[in-house]
């Protein structure tokens, strides 16, 4: 079972899926599958300013748990680029 919700570092992370559309904009038929939206909210600003979070993230797999693995996964790639923390070397 996949977790659809976490904290990662000071930030939600909220993901939610459904069945994607069976067909797609241009009007050829796609595999059925599940489209994962995560969404990322910001918890705590005790050690830093507010941060702008970017929009919703979306992924499509064929099984619901690997759409949201996918998005999830992308969410904390997306909050590491926004981090200021600088590793040494």
């Amino acid at each position: 079972m996949s977790q659809n919700n976490a904290i990662y570092k000071g930030f939600r992370i909220s993901a939610y899926v459904h069945r994607a559309p069976s067909a797609a904009l241009d009007g050829d038929p796609v595999q059925p599958g599940f489209l994962a939206t995560v969404k990322i909210t910001q918890v705590s600003t005790g050690m830093g300013s507010r941060r702008l979070v970017p929009p919703l993230i979306q992924h499509f797999a064929s099984a619901p748990h690997a759409a949201v693995a996918l998005a999830l996964s992308s969410a904390r790639e997306t909050i590491d680029g926004m981090s200021t923390f600088i590793k040494a070397r």
